[in-house]
């Protein structure tokens, strides 16, 4: 019994160290060997690409997000808003924001049938062969679809390339918190599966697609609640490589209350179990070896968190019966070694990152509270529905939006 308390106590201490110690390493990596400043242009031109932004009672952000995307620096640029039958004035607000631009077009249905196949619908009717996506709460940077499709032309196996989420909404503590996610977490993972080609999320905030590598696929599922997560690991299972253009920016809101960010963990944890349910055991045969790195992580995560709990109770145990001094000793000694490792990675992310968001650097102060304060919240998710999303797989039905929008409480997409 002690020699298996000994390699988990060995689980907890080392993972995260290793974890950290290997997305740096990945972000330097390519941040020497493939994060360019010049965008270069395809052979033959900037090919046509279709922009789709699914809206669900989206109204006080869609203006914001419509006269971004039309002012995209793109030269052959189709708009389509997909209403998923919004009770609000979002398809109105759309159309009066798109201001008669012959490339735009608002697609109404009066029925709530979910992101998933509201963006399938999108797919079908898109013009180009290069298909974006993008949530109704961002803002799109002028050149963050020139720099997708010149990552996208380095080579014709890449099906799928994510862009950068910054995150707008800053003035609290718990937004502030998110800053650094996306930088620290976000931001280094992406960099570097990409050195691999296999990005494990190309996230619907932003992210370029050829048309025909979804539609093979069979394009998005409406049964899976991180509807972005499983496509990306079906293109990855067809034999597409994926990649990350950090440059490619695109500013986002994310929840701004405790209630809203627990819903979307929850469905974030969801959907992970959810994808690896269905897609692990194909993901771990000889053939898709090159994604074992991928699915090991994510498998190792939530091992991870349902390690740390079991140690959090032994440990509560032996100090009510007196005999977890030691114990306590360690995890406070642990602690600080996180918080220290947390720190030093957040601070090479943000460096990293300082050329696209030079503000980000500013959260920087709180650095210290975020493993003991956020970890907490995604860990908790992670117990409450990864683990029920790996033991159920995907629901029966198809997963609707029935969360209403505001600007103040937003779901981000990320």
């Amino acid at each position: 019994m002690g020699s298996v308390a000994d390699v988990l106590l060995a689980f907890i201490f080392v993972y995260p160290i290793a974890s950290a110690a290997v997305w740096v390493a990945g972000g330097l990596l390519f941040r020497i060997l493939d994060e360019r400043d010049e965008v270069e242009p395809p052979p033959g031109g900037w090919p046509g690409v279709t922009l789709l932004i699914p809206a669900y009672n989206e109204e006080p952000v869609i203006a914001t997000c419509v006269r971004a995307a039309l002012a995209a620096d793109y030269p052959e640029l189709e708009l389509l808003v997909l209403d998923d039958g919004s009770t609000d004035r979002t398809a109105e607000v759309a159309t009066e924001a798109g201001g008669g631009d012959a490339r735009f077009e608002v697609v109404r249905d009066e029925a709530n049938v979910g992101k998933a196949e509201r963006l399938n619908l999108g797919l079908r009717r898109a013009g180009h062969d290069l298909v974006a996506t993008t949530d109704a709460d961002t803002h799109l940077h002028p050149h963050a679809l020139k720099l997708l499709v010149s990552r996208m032309a380095q080579a014709h196996r890449i099906g799928a390339v994510a862009g950068g989420p910054h995150v707008t909404n800053r003035g609290t503590l718990l937004e502030a918190m998110q800053v650094m996610e996306a930088a620290s977490i976000i931001g280094l993972i992406r960099r570097t599966q990409s050195v691999s080609g296999c990005v494990g999320t190309v996230a619907g905030v932003l992210g370029l697609f050829r048309r025909e590598a979804v539609l093979e696929a069979g394009g998005y599922d409406r049964r899976i609640a991180t509807e972005d997560i499983d496509l990306t690991w079906r293109l990855l299972l067809a034999g597409w490589h994926t990649a990350y253009e950090p440059r490619a920016l695109v500013g986002m809101q994310v929840p701004s209350t405790l209630h809203a960010l627990w819903a979307q963990r929850k469905r974030w944890a969801l959907g992970q179990g959810e994808v690896l349910r269905r897609h692990f055991g194909t993901v771990m045969r000889w053939r898709n070896r090159r994604l074992w790195l991928l699915a090991i992580e994510s498998s190792a995560s939530l091992l991870w968190v349902m390690a740390l709990a079991l140690s959090l109770i032994a440990s509560g145990l032996a100090l009510l019966t007196g005999a977890g001094v030691g114990i306590f000793g360690f995890s406070l000694a642990w602690g600080i070694a996180i918080s220290v490792i947390a720190t030093m990675q957040l601070a090479f992310a943000l460096r990293i990152d300082f050329p696209y968001d030079r503000r980000a650097a500013i959260a920087f102060v709180i650095g210290p509270l975020y493993p003991i304060a956020y970890w907490t919240i995604s860990a908790a998710a992670a117990l409450r529905c990864e683990t029920v999303g790996l033991l159920r797989g995907p629901s029966k039905r198809h997963v609707t939006w029935d969360i209403p929008r505001a600007r103040s409480d937003v779901e981000s997409g990320v």
